[in-house]
């Protein structure tokens, strides 16, 4: 039957030695001659195959899209095609090959005149990595899209290129905002320290954690806590940087809280020896100059007298305000009408209101429950009330709020003076600090000490020419 085909010994030399799986096959798919290597694939002896067809060893899986290549070239539409198919071994393990067909016509002596050359390479490997990468691509995905930490795929340069979902969530954006963006324009200055990621930077490590603040889409800042790594390949060149993120605001303010306490319990310590050692002689001096003013019958000393009075005074109020800071919390709490604490404080402050053109607003909550809190509680609202109508020398409104949100009472102080620039508000509470001209910074100091004895909260918010809100939040005890 060979003896009329048209081959050249050199093809059937070829044949028999290449090292893929070749053969021969009538038009009806039957083996008529197989290779040493295509019977070593599939587990058979040349024998064996030329009593069956190319569609007997297909998966069943793949059986269609073989018979729709056969019938093709079988019909002339086609002369050659090449499809990945799955084979079956003689043991009954799935080998996976890429197929390659072409069809000679007109050749004496074959049944159809037709005679099919098929060749193929064994990729069951290539596929069971692909399978594997794929399976690693899938598992990446499920982790990346339902993980709570922003994780970021960056060029080299920090241009990035993958985002996670968690995005939307964390600073507002949606992933496709931020693709083709630079990571560091996210990041507030301050934090940058030169980019770990930018050329000529020292620190050429390969990861690094970072706690830096990120802009969100409305404006604001977040804390973020990043675990960055760059990828290198087998040459040692960085071929991106993987990022995830997570959201530590509130551990950020948290730790603030602990730092400002301790520097609090600290500073009270100090300030109780400074009081008691400045009290004592101020008590002696104070004294003296009242019998040096009985002595000045003319009243010519009364003018500098006066000042000297108004600040000893001064340095006693400081003196007090110190005191408090100092002073353990032991004092007795009991059940008290914050409405009428509230109350209270606007009746004091009702005379420098007028004064300063200043109207007062009260939006009590009806039936508010009573709390259990010390009478320093009314230096607090006093402070702040004080405060809030300082900051409109040419008139403007103060609101009083008090509204029970749950487990606690939120009273809130607002005025419509002219507020405290962004970069001060995180520095209220400091000793020393204020934005007034004869400010010690210990009033909201002492009230921040108060509020925090109370197992409340105290939150500031200002706009520069629009006012402020102090937001005091106290528990309710059952």
């Amino acid at each position: 039957m060979y003896s009329n085909f048209n081959g050249h010994n050199l093809f059937l030399h070829a044949f028999e030695k290449s090292p893929i799986g070749m053969a021969l096959l009538s038009f009806d798919g039957r083996y008529l001659k197989a290779n040493p290597s295509l019977c070593s694939m599939l587990g058979y002896n040349e024998s064996e195959l030329i009593n069956q067809t190319v569609f007997s060893g297909t998966h069943p899986d793949d059986l269609e899209a073989d018979l729709e290549l056969w019938r093709r070239m079988v019909q002339g539409e086609i002369d050659g095609d090449q499809i990945e198919k799955r084979y079956i071994h003689k043991s009954g393990t799935i080998i996976w090959g890429l197929l390659n067909v072409t069809v000679e016509r007109d050749v004496q002596g074959i049944d159809g005149n037709h005679i099919f050359i098929s060749q193929i390479v064994d990729i069951s490997e290539q596929k069971k990595k692909e399978e594997e990468y794929k399976r690693i691509e899938e598992l990446h995905m499920l982790i990346s899209e339902h993980s709570q930490d922003v994780i970021l795929r960056l060029t080299p340069d920090g241009i990035i290129s993958y985002v996670s979902p968690a995005a939307r969530y964390q600073i507002g954006y949606e992933p496709e905002e931020l693709i083709g963006k630079h990571a560091y324009e996210y990041w507030h200055p301050d934090d940058l320290n030169g980019g770990w990621l930018r050329r000529g930077n020292p620190d050429q490590s390969d990861s690094r954690i970072f706690v830096y603040r990120l802009r969100h889409k409305s404006g604001h800042y977040i804390w973020q806590e990043a675990h960055s790594k760059k990828i290198r390949n087998a040459a040692g060149e960085i071929q991106h940087v993987i990022s995830m993120g997570r959201d530590v605001t509130e551990r950020v303010h948290s730790e603030e809280l602990i730092r400002r306490s301790e520097k609090l319990s600290l500073i009270g310590e100090l300030a109780a020896g400074i009081a008691h050692e400045i009290r004592n002689p101020l008590t002696s001096l104070r004294g003296f100059m009242q019998m040096y003013l009985k002595e000045d019958r003319d009243g010519s000393k009364k003018l500098r007298n006066d000042v000297m009075i108004s600040e000893i005074d001064r340095i006693n109020e400081i003196v007090s305000e110190l005191l408090v800071l100092a002073k353990p919390s032991n004092e007795v709490y009991e059940l008290r009408d914050l409405v009428h604490l509230l109350t209270h404080v606007t009746r004091l402050f009702e005379g420098q209101a007028n004064l300063y053109n200043v109207q007062i607003k009260q939006e009590f909550d009806a039936n508010l429950p009573l709390i259990q809190c010390q009478s320093s509680i009314n230096q607090v609202f006093i402070n702040v009330f004080k405060n809030a109508i300082e900051s409109m020398p040419k008139g403007g409104e103060v609101t009083l709020q008090a509204k029970q949100m749950g487990n606690h009472i939120n009273i809130r102080i607002k005025d419509t003076g002219y507020g405290i620039p962004n970069d001060d508000i995180a520095k209220i509470g400091n000793p020393f600090f204020t934005t007034k001209e004869t400010g010690t910074g210990l009033g909201l100091m002492v009230s921040m000490r108060i509020i925090q004895n109370h197992k409340g909260t105290m939150r500031i918010e200002s706009e520069v020419g629009k006012g402020t809100m102090v937001e005091m939040s106290l528990p309710i005890n059952k």
